[in-house]
């Protein structure tokens, strides 16, 4: 489970801009952000795009602040 911290407009509006979305965005084209994220940040398709080793060992890090965003924005617009 992940720890997510309160909903404030502060800790939503990082998350709308970790994933680039606004905050009024729909559930889908916040969905298709965090997927989209995930993706440029995984560890196999940075090694594709050639990144360097510490860029790839800060992928894990940087997908699991992906996740907390993506749980905070679906919490406060309660979707699933």
């Amino acid at each position: 489970h992940i720890w997510l911290p309160p909903l404030t407009s502060d800790a939503l509006n990082r998350a709308a801009a970790l994933l680039k979305v606004n905050l009024s965005d729909t559930p889908e084209v916040i969905k298709r952000a965090y997927r989209r994220q995930l993706s440029l940040h995984h560890p196999d398709k940075l090694a594709a795009r050639g990144a360097g080793r510490a860029e790839q060992g800060n992928a894990g890090e940087r997908i699991r602040q992906i996740q907390e965003a993506y749980e905070l924005l679906r919490r406060h617009k309660g979707f699933r």
